[in-house]
């Protein structure tokens, strides 16, 4: 699914569990339906939302193709790949990818707290190993540091670099990096 066009509502999916603590797939599936049904835009699987945090691989992976299978094409499917280790974004990102996602989202390294260059090393190490459009997360209550206007701006021109999430709260922010937003490079807010 081509995500050029993509506009509207992305819903962040939860990801249902069961008692035991085990994803319970059903359920997620009939989430799935419910928003295809809707008219959700686009589905964004293993977010913050997706408690992705909390799962192991093996769960993240069969979640993503969960989701994947069940939306068959209809609307776009953005995976998070997000990690305070660079590496681990990466294989994240690769797995996504070859199982079929039509995006990635890619969150800033949280916890670590890295400078600006190694911000931006670390989002251009995965968007230059990627073949598919990825969005940059910027929501700092929960990473802790923020993408800079210096590195939006970098960033906004890298070919798989489809736009910003936006969710650090900070109207005077949006406005700053909202002067790099192009025809390549959007702004969804969330």
């Amino acid at each position: 699914m081509d995500m050029q066009g993509l506009a509207g509502s992305v819903v962040a999916l939860v990801t249902p569990f069961l008692e035991d603590g085990s994803v319970d797939f059903g359920s997620l599936e009939r989430l799935v339906d419910f928003h295809l049904k809707n008219g959700t835009d686009g589905i964004l699987v293993l977010g913050t939302t997706g408690e992705s945090s909390t799962m192991t691989d093996e769960e993240d992976l069969e979640v993503a193709k969960t989701v994947i299978d069940r939306v068959a094409g209809r609307i776009p499917v953005i995976g998070g790949a997000g990690s305070n280790a660079t590496a681990e974004s990466l294989r994240k990102a690769k797995a996504l990818q070859r199982l079929g996602v039509d995006g990635l989202l890619l969150i800033t390294p949280y916890y670590n707290k890295s400078n600006d260059e190694g911000i931006y090393r670390h989002f251009t190490t995965v968007l230059d190993q990627v073949d598919v459009p990825c969005l940059l997360y910027n929501i700092p209550g929960r990473t802790g540091c923020s993408i800079s206007e210096r590195n939006v701006k970098r960033l906004s021109t890298h070919a798989n670099a489809w736009g910003i999430k936006e969710a650090s709260g900070s109207i005077s922010y949006a406005t700053m990096v909202a002067r790099y937003l192009s025809d390549d490079f959007r702004m969804m807010s969330g």
